[in-house]
């Protein structure tokens, strides 16, 4: 049985748009071939349907996370009802990237991977393990938090939608004219 794992829902997520972005991309071609459609509109539109990616991408991985991996969303606030010092270490850390509205989705699975995700750093989510919370584990994984939440607000996944846009756009400008044959 294959594991799920956020990251490998994210890199399945990311395919998954991409191959819908160039049917799409192949859609728009052929409109843009019949004169139905510029090639500004159509960098547009393939500009619309990125952006739609990007933002369905945490509703997404927040449902693969509830199923699969069975994943408890705590807030900060419940976090510090249990565990004060974990609390502060995680508020210490979201001052310092300017983070707000963290909230831990703790899975139970063996893995140890420590991961992030979110909207221009808005309403970040961190998944961490159920073992996260013992002593040893999480002065281990500090490092490893400081790192995801500094992800998390570089926006890493954007990027990658926008490079996604700028190659479908090439691909509209190579099959339009094929299309005209």
């Amino acid at each position: 049985m294959i594991t799920v794992r956020p990251s490998r829902v994210l890199t399945i997520y990311c395919l998954v748009a991409f191959c819908l972005g160039v049917a799409l991309t192949i859609l728009t071609a052929f409109l843009q071939a019949r004169g139905e459609l510029g090639a500004r509109g159509g960098a547009i539109v393939t500009l619309c349907w990125n952006v739609l990616f990007i933002l369905i991408l945490p509703l997404v991985l927040d449902w693969s996370e509830s199923k699969h991996c069975k994943a408890r969303f705590l807030k900060l606030e419940e976090v510090a009802a249990s565990n004060p010092e974990l609390a502060a270490v995680l508020s210490e850390q979201c001052a310092k990237h300017s983070l707000s509205k963290l909230c831990l989705a703790v899975v139970d699975t063996p893995s140890e991977e420590v991961f992030s995700y979110g909207l221009a750093g808005s309403n970040p989510r961190l998944v961490v393990s159920g073992t996260f919370f013992n002593e040893h584990e999480r002065s281990r994984m500090v490092p490893s938090i400081e790192a995801e939440l500094a992800r998390v607000k570089g926006q890493g996944q954007t990027v990658i939608f926008l490079l996604f846009t700028v190659l479908q756009v090439a691909l509209q400008h190579v099959i339009a004219p094929l299309l005209n044959l």
